[in-house]
């Protein structure tokens, strides 16, 4: 049971660092190469939006991995699909409250059994201001 458990933590790390390298290469490479062309300066575009991107890719490989999930759930989302659930809730105010743990490793009940959960804080970078520095 144990190795089971190390195994599929294991995967969710890797799991997470892919999702942590899509939203890097979205901040760092793709919005600044689109934002180049002048017609996207116009517009929204959800492509350049480091968690749409990492969540998006991550939604392609649950087609490989379906007993995964993947959120980035906040307290006050600007989509609504982010909104914490009450246990993720819970997550959010244990990272406020303990800011140097950089990952929680935990279980739940849920409707169809147990369920192994791994989070870690999400850390708000100069890109996340560019959309999230005013109040809504």
């Amino acid at each position: 049971m144990q190795n089971a458990r190390d195994q599929a933590l294991q995967q969710a790390e890797l799991m997470l660092a892919s999702a942590r390298s899509t939203r890097d290469y979205t901040s760092n490479q793709l919005k600044p190469l689109l934002l180049k062309n002048p017609e996207h300066k116009i517009s929204f575009l959800p492509q350049t939006v480091p968690p749409y991107a990492a969540t998006t890719i991550f939604n392609q490989t649950l087609r490989s991995y379906p007993d995964y999930s993947y959120r980035e759930a906040t307290l006050n989302p600007t989509n609504l699909v982010d909104r914490a659930d009450t246990w993720e809730a819970d997550i959010i105010r244990y990272f406020s409250d303990h800011r140097t743990e950089k990952k929680l490793v935990g279980e739940r009940d849920t409707l169809t059994g147990r369920q192994l959960y791994l989070a870690k804080p999400m850390e708000v970078g100069p890109s996340c201001m560019e959309c999230h520095a005013r109040p809504t």
